[in-house]
């Protein structure tokens, strides 16, 4: 089993997994009455979901970028390590910044969706130093 690849694809796997596990009230949250609500769990915190999102992104691009040679691939793969790192320091602060809405009282599962967030990021930066590791040696 080759390490530096499964890691390497499994960082990339993981901070997409992260981004569409974020936007899935997007596509389950329905009503003309929630859009607001919805917005506003968004942009919680200091960076929002979009910062989650922009950090994911750009953690798989730095990650799955390693091997084209166009940088020094130790350098790239610590980038794509604080990279991993900011996507789950971001995706913990916006969960603890989310005010509860009367959203979450018709969509239950909501309560969660912002820890299953920080859940499955929790991979990338994990998977990202063992890539960053294997890269070294």
């Amino acid at each position: 089993m080759d390490l530096r690849a499964v890691a390497r694809r499994t960082a990339i796997v993981a901070a997409v997994v992260t981004v569409l596990v974020l936007a899935a009230p997007y596509a389950i949250v329905s009503g003309s009455g929630y859009a607001d609500q919805l917005a506003a769990y968004y942009v919680s915190g200091t960076v929002g979901g979009a910062g989650v999102v922009l950090f994911a992104l750009t953690s798989a691009i730095v990650v799955g970028s390693v091997e084209r040679g166009n940088l020094d691939p130790g350098t790239l793969a610590g980038v794509g390590v604080v990279l991993g790192v900011a996507t789950t320091a971001s995706a913990a602060l916006w969960t603890l910044a989310i005010e509860p809405s009367p959203m979450f009282r018709d969509n239950l599962w909501l309560v969660w969706h912002a820890r299953a967030v920080v859940a499955v990021s929790v991979p990338v930066p994990v998977a990202a130093a063992v890539y960053a590791r294997e890269v070294l040696t």
